[in-house]
């Protein structure tokens, strides 16, 4: 047997295998090979306007700005430090961000993120940098950002100084201002909130026991409502169709309501011994108010025609309970909520199905967060790919 001519036949079958699997890796589509080749990095990403999903811009106690996807087991989608909201821990809740129901946080959009000390940040949400302080007081104490119907201005509260103000978020020009004191006293508006429409805002007097309706055009006052002695309004919301707003009570622990626009009264709700009414939305059909709790993962259900607590959904427990917000995400499903948590063991975000009025997803946070707005697809895309930091375990604010 002549061995050589066996061997030779043999490489010669080695070396057409190893060209066709060649061959089939270079053209056939999905197949490529990893060892030794090098790819082209690929251009970014073009943001995609067909995506409906929601997501969620996160700040956290010390300013770290996250992607969030609610829906997905690897929900956390990259970071970057923007600013540091506060370097008071205790009085970090004291601040809040408000997006009509509907809209949500865009590319090439500027941000105002308040701070508890007075001012406001402002941030490019393309670059997620810093181009502009606002100075609205100058003490640390309730202060909140409202972006009106058409996200077009921003009415800004701090409570502390008394100043209610108008800014063009275009422009970031102050259309007005105006102080709000009595004996040389805030009257300290902790928060403030746009009807429907766009015409009025909405303030409630903490410390002059009154609601006040203000033209949002120029600031003049249109309707002054005095609440009863020492009952303190301090939070509100209008619903989406204009005609109804609910009042959170400090000094009674009660949730009010009132019509609009001449806020004559319609009921009070006294809340449950383990909810401490903070802050609360109506459901899109007007038909139940959602109270978060201020010092309890739970969420009173109140029915706006029976003005009386109809369920409470308990939420997941967590080491430092308690709530800095709720509102209603972009198509109706779900209503969103933060447990804003610590610095230590981080926080949560809620999603609550509206239909069955229980929790039907959860993200937990290493990161302490203290407000969510919602963001469009294409803004979410653009920044995981371009802007923001890769996902880092263990990452703490």
């Amino acid at each position: 047997m002549n061995y050589k001519l066996i061997l030779l036949a043999g490489f010669v079958v080695i070396l057409a295998v190893g060209f066709g699997s060649a061959y089939l890796m270079l053209n056939v589509p999905g197949v490529s090979s990893s060892h030794g080749v090098s790819s082209t990095p690929s251009s970014p990403t073009s943001p995609s306007s067909s995506s409906s999903s929601l997501y969620f811009l996160t700040l956290t106690q010390k300013g770290i700005a996250m992607v969030i996807n609610p829906f997905s087991a690897s929900s956390f989608l990259g970071f970057q430090h923007v600013v540091n909201i506060s370097l008071n821990v205790p009085d970090q809740v004291f601040y809040w961000e408000e997006v009509p129901y509907g809209d949500t946080i865009s590319l090439n959009q500027y941000v105002f993120v308040p701070l508890n000390n007075g001012t406001v940040e402002v941030f490019n949400s393309t670059n997620m940098k810093v181009v502009d302080t606002l100075s609205v007081g100058d003490s640390i104490g309730f202060i909140g950002v409202a972006y009106s119907p058409h996200m077009n201005r921003v009415a800004i509260a701090d409570g502390p100084s008394g100043v209610v103000e108008v800014v063009n978020a275009h422009t970031l020009q102050v259309e007005w201002k105006d102080t709000f004191t009595s004996n040389g006293k805030t009257m300290y508006p902790c928060d403030v909130r746009w009807t429907p429409d766009g015409s009025y805002l909405l303030v409630p007097m903490k410390l002059n026991d009154s609601i006040v309706l203000i033209n949002s055009g120029n600031g003049n006052v249109n309707t002054v409502k005095v609440t009863s002695p020492k009952s303190e309004p301090y939070m509100l919301s209008p619903n989406v169709q204009g005609t109804m707003v609910a009042v959170e009570f400090s000094g009674n622990n009660s949730v009010g309501f009132y019509s609009l626009p001449d806020l004559s009264y319609m009921g009070m709700v006294r809340m449950p011994s383990t909810v401490v009414a903070q802050r609360g939305v109506f459901t899109p059909n007007g038909s139940y108010y959602l109270e978060a709790s201020a010092d309890s993962n739970e969420v009173a259900v109140i029915s706006t025609s029976s003005f009386s607590v109809v369920n409470t959904i308990n939420l997941p427990s967590t080491s430092t309970p308690g709530l800095s917000g709720i509102a209603i995400a972009p198509g109706g499903q779900y209503a969103f909520t933060v447990i804003h948590g610590n610095v230590n063991t981080g926080g949560m975000i809620v999603l609550i199905s509206l239909s069955s009025m229980s929790v039907a997803y959860q993200v937990p946070l290493s990161t302490a967060p203290s407000f969510v707005v919602p963001m469009t697809g294409s803004a979410e895309n653009y920044l995981v790919n371009n802007v923001l930091l890769p996902p880092v375990t263990g990452l703490h604010c």
